[in-house]
């Protein structure tokens, strides 16, 4: 049960054939939803509001920049991504949000120091900062999206930039500032990134970076519609390009140009990853096959989905197909964006949802043990709601605390509309802009992995209609429950905060590894135990689009107040039990510490 009192649309496997001509079961009332919706129990326009807008609140006052419209240049729809960290270590959350800019008539980056990305330092007040200026991390490439993660082993997060063009790597300085090491640290990448991971592949210690990278663009390349108006690309009509995958060789001595480590090495050949050339979109590492090594899997968009398993010797094996996690229920490729990872139906087992193009329904790979996964996006009840909308950023999340992990997926067109549209764009979204436009969803688990679509047209983030993109999740304020923010192509960041029922109980952990200056143990594994109940989580910021969230992992509890057991799978492949107690808390746990057992 949840404590969001809103209304909800439910959608039964057993009666799928009927739902693909339109009947529906109905538990409440959505405006966007398929033909045959009508009003259930209560009245959505009275319902409280799950989130409220924070923007004017915090002091951020950011809006996208795609370039000049009307010219149908590809890069323009795919960001921005943002992202949630603790840049100066002071406990609360900062914020990171990515711009792009202008485009000149050849499609190619025109860099304007006006339209820059921008670093917003939350103040002990709440209050937002914008410290972009004196920080160094006014970036002005073309922006597409940002990974956060430890580089340096200094305990303070470094950035990496993807963009449509030259990437940036900026090592944090433990100062309030970054200095850009692209070029000392031996990055060198010029294709079209997208998404960037951040984990320790070989177990050295060192986090690595996975970037992934999209198609060959070539802006002469015109794409109408059926109609013949100009229309944006797809990426079938490109070749898909290889990822990189880069090794952390730990930091050096400052080199001649002065500048301090880390240093990397292009793996890509060796470890096989470069065998196989897509079109991706999004990216999350995580040990799928459960033998205490990260593995990677890529959205690929209009391609086969990559599964790349690590073999611990330094390569990977492609295994999507053969793991039941490459294709849709139907074996066809589909157009893949966003990643959310989790484990929904508490069976110990990492799940993922893809965001596809309209026509396309979401799809959930179900992880059923460690040889792969199960898509059951139609049994859960996730496949018709999304069959007519275009998903990017997506998260599991427990929004309201009562222990399952909810579904949040931040919708926009890339293609003209086909039909009629139902809801009024924002004001905030320009003209160009507004045929592109949807409403988010958000989806609540019943706890056993079924989901029921939220619909409420007095909440902010379930009412607007915007071209989104990237999301992230974090506790902004420390108050236990998680808020959101979502950027969109061409209009205003949106942060959301949480007013969920406080009358349910939380534990969010700090996973660290003291060893390597307290730095935040990504891609460890944490299970809560309260009262009857065991629950997952990942350090794992990097999934959903082109964005970074929060790397602290939050449990909501339910009506449990107290914490049995907090067990840790480390990424170097060790297990510690720690001590649980009070719950309604920020607890770390670090390293060595706890007690060491077996799994």
């Amino acid at each position: 049960m949840t404590s969001f009192d809103c209304p909800t649309l439910t959608y039964l496997p057993s009666v799928r054939l009927a739902l693909l001509s339109g009947l529906l079961l109905l538990a409440g009332c959505g405006e966007d939803g398929p033909p045959g919706e009508s009003a259930g129990a209560g009245d959505p326009t009275t319902e409280p509001v799950l989130f409220e807008d924070a923007n004017r609140d915090l002091g951020v006052e950011f809006s996208h920049d795609a370039g000049r419209t009307g010219r149908y240049f590809m890069p323009e729809m795919v960001p921005p991504g943002v992202a949630l960290f603790d840049f100066d270590r002071d406990g609360d959350l900062d914020l990171y949000l990515v711009n792009s800019g202008s485009l000149d008539d050849r499609g190619q980056p025109a860099p304007d120091s006006n339209v820059a990305n921008r670093l917003y330092r939350q103040n002990p007040d709440g209050q937002f900062e914008d410290v972009s200026g004196a920080s160094g991390l006014a970036d002005t490439g073309y922006g597409m999206g940002v990974a956060v993660g430890d580089l340096n082993n200094d305990g303070y997060p470094d950035l990496y930039l993807s963009n449509f063009g030259p990437d940036r790597l900026y090592l944090n300085n433990r100062d309030g500032t970054f200095v850009d090491v692209t070029a000392a640290a031996g990055i060198d990448n010029s294709a079209w990134t997208t998404s960037v991971a951040l984990a320790d592949f070989d177990r050295d210690g060192w986090l690595d970076l996975y970037v992934t990278n999209y198609v060959d663009y070539r802006a002469d390349t015109k794409c109408p519609d059926n109609s013949g108006r100009p229309d944006y690309c797809g990426p079938h009509v490109f070749h898909g390009q290889p990822d990189r995958l880069y090794r952390n060789l730990g930091v050096e001595p400052a080199g001649d140009d002065g500048l301090p480590g880390p240093r990397f090495a292009d793996v890509s050949a060796t470890a096989g990853i470069s065998r196989q050339g897509g079109p991706g979109l999004g990216v999350v590492c995580a040990d799928f096959d459960d033998d205490g090594w990260p593995d990677i899997y890529v959205a690929n968009d209009h391609a086969a989905n990559f599964l790349w398993i690590n073999a611990r010797d330094g390569t990977f094996r492609e295994e999507a197909f053969f793991r039941g996690g490459a294709l849709s229920a139907q074996g066809r490729p589909q157009a893949s964006m966003g990643i959310a990872c989790g484990d929904i139906d508490g069976n110990g087992r990492i799940d993922l949802l893809l965001t596809h193009l309209e026509g396309e329904n979401n799809a959930l790979y179900l992880g059923v043990d460690e040889t792969g996964f199960r898509e059951s996006s139609h049994q859960a009840g996730l496949a018709m709601p999304s069959l007519g909308f275009t998903g990017f950023g997506t998260q599991f999340l427990d929004l309201d605390n009562d222990g399952d992990l909810d579904l949040l997926v931040a919708n926009g067109r890339v293609r003209r509309v086909t039909r009629k549209i139902e809801s009024s764009p924002d004001e905030s979204v320009p003209e160009f802009w507004k045929i592109y436009a949807e409403r988010n969803h958000l989806f609540l688990n019943d706890g056993a992995g079924n989901f029921s679509q939220c619909q409420n047209r007095n909440d902010p983030l379930l009412s607007r209609v915007e071209v989104s993109r990237g999301l992230a999740t974090g506790d902004l304020d420390n108050d236990g429950d998680l808020d959101v923010v979502i950027g969109n192509t061409a209009g205003p960041v949106r942060i959301y905060r949480n007013q969920a029922a406080d009358d349910r109980h939380w534990l969010i952990v700090r996973a660290v590894l003291p060893d390597r200056e307290g730095r935040m143990a990504l891609g460890a594994r944490v299970k809560v135990t309260a009262g009857d109940t065991a629950r997952l989580r990942l350090v794992q910021p990097a999934s959903s689009y082109l964005s970074s969230s929060d790397p602290r992992v939050h449990f909501g509890l339910g009506d449990v107040d107290r914490v049995t057991s907090i067990e840790v799978d480390w990424p170097d492949g060790t297990h510690e039990v720690f001590s649980g107690g009070e719950a309604d808390r920020i607890v770390t746990v670090s390293k060595g510490t706890g007690q060491e057992s077996k799994k």
